[in-house]
């Protein structure tokens, strides 16, 4: 067992019980002040594994990879892991 795992989980069950004292709005809010940095991180990943890819490529590649996502969610094949219980 990876011997950080309880404070992961115990950092996990801190956010979780954040979220849930959140307002819709400040959820909403929330999520757009995260997407930037999650398309930077995705950008960021796409140029790490092909270095010589242009701005285009880069785009395509986060589109079929999006794409990916939304497919394997619609066929239920990726299934998110539950958040823990109180």
């Amino acid at each position: 067992m990876n011997p950080h795992q309880p404070l992961i989980d115990q950092l996990y069950r801190e956010e979780i019980l954040h979220a849930r004292k959140q307002t819709p709005q400040q959820r909403v809010r929330a999520a757009f002040d995260l997407a930037p940095f999650a398309h930077r991180l995705m950008r960021d990943g796409i140029r790490a594994q092909n270095p010589h890819a242009d701005d285009a490529e880069v785009w395509r590649i986060a589109c079929q990879r999006i794409a990916i996502a939304r497919r394997l969610g619609e066929w239920k094949i990726y299934q998110p892991q539950a958040p823990p219980r109180d």
